[in-house]
């Protein structure tokens, strides 16, 4: 059985001066999906993000969060209601780390029992380490600081999150390490996420629900699997990299889902390095070639060792879609 749309835009038409943003969009989100919109810079998807939280208004259309047309709701209490996460993360400096987490369930009224408890429980949840709740965010690295952004975003507990290209000016082994984090906190928690990126990578390894944008239309929507091997027309294929497109099935499969028991002892000589289970197969085999490795060590969140995963377990994915 089908999930009930929890975010809808229907005929959504969007005009910056003469410049057409938005041409007739028509969008539905399911509860609980993670929806990644991808597609190059300029193709409308951050305006979507800032009408679905009533930042901008429609020129024609209709925006519906959680059945309601957001013109009738009062913007603050729909704002204050979903989470928001932009690039630049956008941290209060003179506040400290636990502080900044605290905003919105400040805000709400909440008390203040309550809110250590809640800030507590997301900072572990995110990988915070307590230490750094009395600091401030220019103490932080950015991968550190743009943990406590997506926290702050899910202080109050919102079933809605929208994230604009939250990773983007991050290094590698931060991005990728958010994206396992993210992905796990989704998985766990059932919250509805509207992601923008323009890496289609990001997107394969994040989304249970993919939409191509360009030009402010929608030129394709579905499963990542679908997407990848039956991509609807030129634009999405070129999009995708026709020649990456054997890579990419990668994308779609976790470490953990291929881990077999561990045949090589710990401590030996040639024990195995590891990885995360939530690292996708791409990157177990990036890090095998790197490394000129034919297995990688499979490590949970504890660091506790789960198995192993060898280059045939990820050579043996190409039926992922």
């Amino acid at each position: 059985m089908s999930l009930s749309p929890i975010i809808e835009l229907q005929s959504v038409s969007k005009s910056f001066g003469a410049t057409s943003a938005i041409e007739n969009l028509v969008l539905s989100i399911e509860a609980g999906a993670f929806c990644v919109l991808v597609g190059p810079s300029g193709c409308g998807k951050s305006t979507v993000l800032r009408m679905i939280n009533a930042m901008i208004a429609p020129d024609l259309g209709v925006v519906r969060v959680r059945g309601q047309n957001i013109s009738e709701l009062d913007p603050i209490e729909l704002r204050r209601s979903i989470g928001y996460v932009i690039q630049s993360v956008g941290l209060f400096p003179h506040w400290t780390v636990a502080a900044n987490i605290a905003t919105v369930p400040r805000l709400m009224g909440w008390d203040k029992v309550k809110i250590a408890e809640r800030v507590e429980h997301i900072a572990a949840a995110l990988q915070i380490d307590p230490a750094l709740l009395p600091r401030y965010p220019r103490q932080l690295s950015g991968g550190q600081q743009q943990r406590v952004g997506v926290a702050r975003a899910l202080a109050a507990d919102p079933d809605i999150l929208l994230m604009d290209e939250p990773f983007a000016a991050l290094d590698p082994v931060s991005r990728a390490a958010l994206q396992g984090e993210l992905r796990r906190l989704h998985k766990e928690s059932g919250k509805t996420i509207v992601f923008v990126t323009h890496d289609m990578n990001e997107a394969l390894r994040l989304a249970t629900h993919i939409i191509v944008m360009d030009k402010g239309r929608v030129i394709q929507a579905g499963a990542p699997a679908d997407i990848l091997l039956r991509p609807r027309d030129a634009f999405v294929e070129g999009f995708l990299g026709r020649e990456d497109l054997p890579l990419r099935l990668l994308d779609l499969a976790t470490v953990g889902e291929r881990t077999r028991p561990a045949t090589t002892a710990a401590g030996s000589a040639d024990e195995p390095i590891a990885i995360r289970d939530t690292a996708s197969l791409r990157q177990a085999l990036t890090l095998m070639l790197e490394r000129h490795r034919d297995r990688l060590a499979v490590e949970n969140e504890r660091g506790e060792l789960m198995g192993e995963i060898a280059v045939a377990d990820v050579l043996g994915a190409g039926d992922a879609g």
